[in-house]
Parts: structure tokens; sequence; C-alpha cells
């Protein structure tokens, strides 16, 4: 690591570990002594954008770290460019110097988790996973790795090898918070409810200045034990014991979600308000152009569109007075275009709305932006759909995020309307029995239980 001074690097290198296992603020804060000792510390800066404080602290360091990127080697040059990439949206590039650090450091048991994060990232969890077990071969002690192993077993649905592999991250960093919260999380996937808050009490009295976050997935069981009075006061937990403004908006974001889950529409999307203000005076503004977004979904997806499409509105006139850079800017803009399109889809206004569609598969295309690519594709299923082209739909939705209980609900609709009931229930019950937290899955349990009452009363 280059730095012109031992007692930066040093400082900087027991950021790094606790970055890796997810202890942000305690990693901050020696990122922050690091670049003290040294302010051209260019790899600390670039850590630190990863460690917290919102978009401002995190796009500030980044932009520190691409400006001294000519004055160190040329694999934290690459790092820091992938990186720059990853943050620009422009998928071609970071796949570019992601590919380069491979061939460059193929044992480097740190690249080969970067790596790994970014197929895991993509949802291509046999890829990722492929190199995370290439980092525990080069180094059998490597913690961080075994909990990616966890996850990606866990996205496979195999839950017995996600169970080993978090049980070996225990025994390697056993008074750490992380691997309890980790496993704390596969249980409740697998719907173990108190086992689950049992880890993840023990990951908060662990280490309860990095792990408030903890207190969130305590809440989670509970809200999929339908008591929602219990969970918002995790919530609130989480929000008073959070250390960092992403941590108290993290807090408000799911009071927010848990609203939605118990049908009240109304109280989720004042509780976004709340979040919004907080944002605000937190100087936050991609948090609050979020929290239109996301009013905008809610109300669209409940059968308001017209009411929707204004916080959408909100949304897009935020970010045109925001202070982002040009790409920033174009990042958003690309988000705004596709939230268009879909509010026009959802009123029903299909002219409009392929006016909108094609201007953001003329940006996203040129982009080679992963997650852009699959919300676009899963959006014009969502018009397909709409405008009764079900194979269609079923198509572009297989090509969306496979992971997004929303797309399974307009899929199994899909299938609903060409009379293939079984591929349509089997997706109604994945809605019905997951565990895995989202405003979607919210919206989605919401949508599959009233087509349930429908087709109920039809009988």
């Amino acid at each position: 690591v280059t730095s012109s001074s031992k007692e930066a690097s040093d400082l900087f290198m027991k950021g790094r570990e606790k970055l890796e296992n997810s202890e942000a603020f305690a990693a901050s804060t020696l990122f922050d002594q690091a670049i003290q000792k040294d302010p051209n510390f260019a790899m600390a800066y670039l850590l630190r954008s990863q460690s917290g404080g919102g978009f401002n602290v995190f796009r500030q360091n980044l932009d520190k770290a691409v400006s001294l990127a000519d004055k160190v080697s040329e694999g934290e040059k690459n790092e820091i460019l992938f990186s720059q990439a990853q943050a620009d949206g422009n998928g071609a590039k970071e796949k570019e110097y992601l590919d380069w650090l491979l061939k460059n450091f193929p044992s480097d048991k740190r690249i080969q988790t970067q790596a790994g994060i970014y197929y895991y990232g993509n949802n291509d969890y046999s890829k990722a996973l492929d190199h995370f077990k290439k980092a525990t071969d080069l180094d059998k002690n490597y913690a961080t790795a075994y909990n990616m192993i966890g996850y990606c077993q866990s996205s496979l649905n195999n839950y017995p090898e996600a169970e080993k592999a978090f049980q070996s991250y225990i025994k390697l960093n056993p008074n750490m918070g992380n691997p309890y919260d980790s496993y704390g999380e596969l249980l409740l996937k697998m719907g173990k409810y108190d086992e689950s808050i049992a880890q993840y009490k023990k990951a908060f009295d662990k280490d309860p200045e990095n792990f408030a976050i903890s207190l969130g997935g305590v809440g989670h069981n509970y809200i999929f034990k339908k008591d929602y009075t219990t969970a918002r006061k995790y919530y609130q937990d989480m929000f008073d014991q959070s250390k960092m403004p992403g941590g108290k908006l993290t807090a408000l974001y799911w009071k927010a979600v848990s609203y939605l889950y118990e049908g009240k529409v109304d109280e989720s999307v004042k509780a976004f308000d709340d979040y919004r203000a907080f944002a605000e005076k937190e100087n936050l503004a991609t948090n609050a152009i979020n929290a239109y977004a996301n009013q905008g979904l809610i109300l669209t997806e409940t059968g308001n569109p017209t009411e929707g499409m204004k916080y959408y509105q909100k949304a897009t006139d935020l970010i045109g007075k925001s202070k982002f850079s040009k790409v920033d800017v174009d990042n958003f803009m690309t988000q705004s275009m596709m939230w268009q399109y879909y509010n026009l889809t959802a009123q029903g206004n299909y002219d409009k709305a392929k006016a909108e569609a094609d201007k953001a598969k003329q940006k996203v295309d040129s982009r080679k932006n992963h997650g852009e690519e699959m919300f676009l594709n899963a959006l014009m299923g969502y018009s397909a759909f709409k405008q009764g082209n079900y194979d269609q739909a079923i198509q572009l939705y297989s090509k969306a995020d496979t992971e997004d209980p929303l797309n399974w609900y307009y899929q199994a609709m899909a299938y609903d309307k060409k009379g293939d009931k079984q591929n349509a229930n089997k997706l109604l019950e994945k809605i019905k029995t997951s565990n895995v937290s989202s405003l979607n899955l919210a919206l989605a349990k919401n949508k599959a239980m009233e087509n349930r009452t429908v087709e109920n009363k039809k009988k």
C-alpha cells in the first residue's frame, strides 16, 4: 500500500480489517486518522469512501482517491478506477478494470473477494462463489470470504452449506458482531424467527457501536411474526443506537416499510416524509430523492398512479436542484426516465410511456450497467403485462432482477392470465413464504393477498 507514513499505513490496515467485517463506524475513524497522518494516502480515501457517512462523504473521498491515482502502483490505481466506474454506473469500464486486476493479481485474496462481490451484486451467485472459494483457498483463515460464501449459498438456497460457512466465520471471529448478524439473517430467511432474534441480539451485544443495524434484524423477525408494534420498537432502538446518519435513515426506512406490511399506505407515505426530513437535515440529497421515489412507487402500486407521478416529479425536480457532479446527475436522470416510463404505463398512457422507454433504453444500452438493464427489463415486462402480451412479459421478467418480489408478482399474474395456474401459484407461494424484508416484498405480499381474496370470492 502506497503511503509516506508507517503510522498511516498501520491505521489503514486496522481500518481495512474493520471494514471487511462491516464495522463501518470504527473503520471510518481509523481511515480519517490515517488520512491525517498522510493527506496523500489514495487507498485510505478509497476505503473511507466505502465506510459510511452518506453520499457526499462517499463522493468526496472517492474523487480525492481518483485525483491521487497516478501517484500509486498500477494495482492500486486500477482498484480506484474500478470503484470510480462502479460509482459512475459505467458497467463496461467496471468489468474492464476488474478483469485487469484478476489477470495481474490472481493470487490476491482481496481481489478474488472483490470479484466475488461484483458477481454477487449482479445476481451471478455461482460465479461469485467460485471467487470467494478461491479467496479461502489462498488463505483458509480469511474470515470475510466465509461470510460471503454464506451469503452466496443462502442466495442459491443451499441453507446447510450457508450455515456451515457462517459457523466458520463465527469460529474465526467469535468476538465480532458481524458473524452473528450474518447468521441471524440466514435464520430469518429460513423462518427460524426466535433463533434469528437470539443471533441478532448477540451481534448487538458483541459490538453495539457498529451493530445497531442488528436491532433492525430483530425488527424484521417481528414483521414476519406480524407483531408490527414490537418491530417498530426495535427500529426505533436502531435509530437511537446508530452512530451514523446512514444507520438512522435505514431505521426510518424500515419503520415506513413496516406500515406497508400492515396495509397502512397513508402511514407509510407519511413515514417517508419523516425519512426525507431527516435526510434534508443531514444534507443527504440522494436519500431525499429516493424518499420521493419510494412514495411514488407505493402510491402507484396501491392504485393511485396520478398521485404517484407527483412524487416522481418531486424526485426529478430535486435532482435538478441538487449540487451533483455531471456524472451523478446522469445516473439519477437515467433513473428518473425509468420512473416516468413505469408510472405512465401504470396510468395506461402507453404512447407517452413508449417515448420515455425509448429514451431510457438508449441511455441504458450505452452504459452497460447490469442493475439498470435488469430494472429496464422489469419495466418493459410490466408494460407488456399491462398491454396483454403475457408471453413477452414472462420472458422480460426472466431477464430482470430475479430476487425482486414485485417481479415475481407480475410474472405470476402473467402466468395466471395465460391459464398457467401451476407457475402462477409457485411464484405467489414464494412471495407468501419469503422472509427477506424489502419495500417491494411488502407491496407484493399485499397484492398477492388481495389477489387470493378475489380468487376465493370467485370460487
